[in-house]
């Protein structure tokens, strides 16, 4: 626990002394500290810690991982009835179905969140370039380039999901203001970024950099980013080149010896999941850290059904949201075990008697929780498989401690392997013979991989049964060309791939004229 109580520590007094959310009408250059507090280097981690606020949002389903995931074939939000819930003026049934628009509040948060952890992170290199004079050289690197490698990973995801826009690196360019740049060329300045800044990072894991950026979480991103440069660089095909690049920096984590695969497949999301090997880079979360709902981790709430105090053991309800489409739930064969791990459904017991939960809804009967969902406007309350995935903590009062993992060991291994399919210079043979690599499925109860079975098509699935609900899926999909023509429950095939991009918000492209939307909206 101490490494998340480090990183806790550094986050309640960094938004004591620097705020969090940035409104783009307003200044966003905010305030600079004083020398005194740069020459003491055990406070210059809670500078750079205020960089960290925004991905304290990621996860919420109005954050990055909804974007991510409603929007692709392995979460539905329907409408309830009887009731209206979340119909929300259809933005959901909007997101799943792909016919969002740009004036919608949702892209709109994003925006603003990502480009307020940029902003930040700004902020921060131009207090350690201000006061440069005031520490040692190497604590002078380490920061700057830690408060960079943050830059960097808020701008993927921004090259991902909208594509052309302002690259800002300084401090006192405001982001309205600023040109678009294409998104090859954003791309390619983030990709550049990061290799710059990479040496000066933390080499290997510790408590004192928890939730932070070190070299090997950034091998990580550099890996993810040469595996969608093709979309990022709008390429015909994808290039050995940037295949080797993924299997040279996955090769650089798995060889670092840090890292291992857990046995069981849940360890990586167990509550107390900070001493977990498998995890390489993780948002910590902890309940009540900030006032702000967006800054808190309620998959129960957003999934659960409103029985899940009996059903999962904990006393808040659920608000009966987000569940898996039945077309998702047929990725998985009989015998995988990841699916009851990942899922609830079926009947219900309650979770500390044993006794079966009655459903309110069908006076004396048991609550049975179908994988089918009948209807996207019209779902009922019983309706849909929910998400299980982390584990909910017995007795729960709040939001969850689970420290969110973006980044682990088991991605790295898939990255490899899909980079050797694709064409780079790497052999599935030897992949295979790889202990750690098998025992990802070995874990999962299904047979390993041979050179014979471990095919593209196949990837694509293995894929969205291990990392579910881990905010990959669109990003997958589109590497596949599955996500704007793929098909599924209550989303039919587009002609065309503009929606593999999400459109530049209304609130921010009417504010320069310049800017230009992305096709097709």
């Amino acid at each position: 626990m101490k490494s998340k109580y480090i990183y806790v520590l550094v986050m309640i007094c960094s938004l004591g002394l620097f705020g969090s959310c940035v409104d783009m009408d307003e200044d966003t250059t905010g305030q600079m500290v004083s020398s005194d507090f740069y020459a003491d280097p055990s406070l210059i981690p809670q500078a750079v810690g205020a960089a960290y606020t925004e991905l304290q949002a990621y996860q919420n389903h109005w954050g990055v991982w909804g974007l991510q995931t409603v929007s692709s074939d392995e979460c539905v939000v329907p409408t309830r009835t009887p009731g209206n819930d979340w119909y929300d003026g259809g933005v959901w049934q909007d997101f799943h179905r792909h016919q969002w628009q740009y004036n919608l509040d949702a892209l709109n948060n994003v925006w603003i969140s990502v480009f307020s952890g940029i902003t930040t992170c700004n902020r921060v290199v131009n207090d350690l370039d201000t006061y440069k004079e005031e520490m040692e050289e190497s604590v002078y690197q380490k920061y700057r380039a830690e408060a960079i490698i943050l830059r960097c990973f808020y701008y993927s995801l921004m090259v991902d999901l909208f594509g052309n826009v302002p690259y800002i690196d300084t401090y006192e360019n405001e982001i309205t203001s600023s040109p678009q740049t294409p998104r090859a060329e954003l791309y390619q300045k983030i990709v550049d970024c990061v290799l710059e800044n990479i040496d000066y990072l933390d080499e290997a894991p510790s408590a004192e950099n928890y939730g932070r950026c070190t070299k090997q979480m950034a091998y990580v991103m550099l890996a993810k980013l040469y595996l969608n440069a093709k979309v990022f660089k709008s390429e015909a095909s994808f290039s050995t080149s940037d295949m080797d690049k993924v299997i040279e920096y996955c090769d650089k984590v798995i060889n670092s010896g840090y890292y291992e695969i857990a046995a069981n497949f849940s360890e990586p999301f167990l509550v107390s999941n900070e001493s977990c090997k498998e995890n390489i880079f993780v948002i910590p979360m902890q309940n009540g850290i900030n006032s702000n709902g967006d800054y808190e981790f309620h998959f129960h709430k957003f999934s659960g059904h409103p029985k899940s105090r009996q059903m999962w053991g904990i006393n808040v309800g659920g608000w009966n949201g987000g569940c898996a489409t039945p077309d998702f739930l047929k990725l998985y064969s009989p015998e995988d075990s990841r699916k009851k791990a990942t899922f609830i459904y079926g009947l219900i017991y309650d979770k500390q008697t044993g006794e079966p939960v009655m459903d309110d809804d069908n006076p004396g009967k048991q609550l049975e929780l179908t994988e089918e969902v009948s209807s996207i406007s019209a779902a009922y309350r019983w309706e849909g498989a929910r998400i299980q995935k982390y584990e909910y903590e017995q007795g729960m009062t709040g939001n969850m401690n689970n420290d969110f993992v973006v980044y682990r060991l088991a991605d790295v291994y898939y990255m490899k392997a899909e980079a050797i399919l694709r064409g780079g210079s790497g052999s599935l043979s030897s992949l295979c013979a790889d202990a750690n690599f098998q025992l990802i499925r070995q874990r999962a109860n299904v047979p390993v991989y041979t050179t014979e079975t471990l095919t593209l098509d196949e990837m694509i699935d293995e894929r969205g049964r291990e990392f579910a609900w881990e905010g990959w899926r669109r990003q997958d999909l589109i590497r596949w060309d599955r996500f704007s023509k793929g098909s599924w429950t209550f989303k039919d095939p587009l002609g065309d791939n503009t929606r593999d991009l999400f459109p530049i918000p209304y609130d921010q492209i009417t504010k320069n004229q310049t800017w230009e939307q992305n096709p097709g909206y």
